[in-house]
């Protein structure tokens, strides 16, 4: 081990046992320990100043067995090397050399695998590096990916705007049935009044949708209009003036439609015409 972290240790040792004293009369203060790996690992996050950016270690890496915690520089197994250096634009650089194998980071937490804390602005418009994260200040999380017209460029992979993933459930659930007689038995069991919205709980059937999902995939279906018309499905509120779907007089028709979520997964149905409907369930955004 290079000879300045050894002597860093040493010092920190003396400081830890001196606040071990100062701590013995605070019987809530948390137990202070000397964990010289942890101490090793500190220093090499850190090794910015006390190493001026150069690598860690010295020539060889210390050595540690599988499952052992990472020390700077360790050798996982005999096969296999992971290095831990500083530079000039890169507060940190992880590097896993192994013959077939190697991973670069593996993190471990009770409350998150890893935190990246949010600041600044968005990166669009800015250099990007492939394989890169971000994430700006109002919690948009980015990832720079490669095409063949711009190269690199930063592409959203989730936001406070953005729906999440979609979930696709194993088959289609049927929430809904307007139709008497017609399963499942979620009231009303009525047609369409003429512009009047109805609100569809899309958790029904245990479909397996969350109170907070950001939206469904459904196929909503008319069947036997009285009248040529229009059927719209949208979240919650007033109606947007929008179509989802049209329809003559008797037909029986189906269409597939993303539909963002109300309050615990509910959305709005409405038609102009009066109607039967059917609201199946495809999968859901989380």
């Amino acid at each position: 081990m290079d000879h300045r972290i050894e002597s860093r240790i040493a010092a920190l040792e003396r400081e830890i046992s001196s606040l071990k004293r100062a701590l013995a009369t605070e019987p809530d203060a948390g137990p202070v320990t000397s964990d010289r790996r942890g101490m090793v690992k500190l220093l090499a996050a850190s090794a910015v100043g006390a190493v001026t950016g150069a690598a860690l270690l010295g020539a060889k890496p210390a050595a540690a067995s599988d499952t052992d915690h990472l020390i700077v520089g360790a050798a996982h197994t005999g096969e296999s090397d992971t290095s831990l250096t500083t530079s000039a634009g890169t507060a940190l650089i992880l590097r896993a050399n192994g013959p077939t194998d190697g991973i670069g980071l593996e993190a471990f937490g009770e409350r998150a695998n890893a935190l990246f804390n949010g600041t600044g602005e968005s990166p669009v418009g800015l250099g990007a590096t492939l394989g890169s994260l971000y994430v700006d200040g109002v919690g948009n999380w980015w990832g720079a990916v490669t095409t063949e017209v711009t190269g690199a460029v930063w592409r959203k992979l989730a936001g406070p705007s953005t729906a999440g993933q979609l979930h696709v459930l194993p088959a289609p659930v049927r929430v809904y049935d307007s139709r008497a007689g017609e399963l499942p038995a979620t009231e009303p069991k009525a047609q369409t009044q003429v512009n009047v919205p109805r609100t569809i709980d899309t958790r029904q059937s245990s479909s397996g949708v969350p109170d907070a999902a950001a939206a469904v995939l459904i196929t909503l279906t008319v069947v036997g209009p009285a009248s040529a018309g229009f059927a719209s499905a949208w979240p919650s509120g007033d109606f947007p003036g929008t179509s989802t779907i049209n329809f003559v007089p008797g037909q029986s028709i189906a269409t597939t439609t993303t539909v963002g979520c109300g309050p615990l997964g509910s959305i709005q149905i409405l038609s102009n015409s009066v109607t039967d409907f059917l609201v199946d369930v495809i999968g859901f955004y989380q």
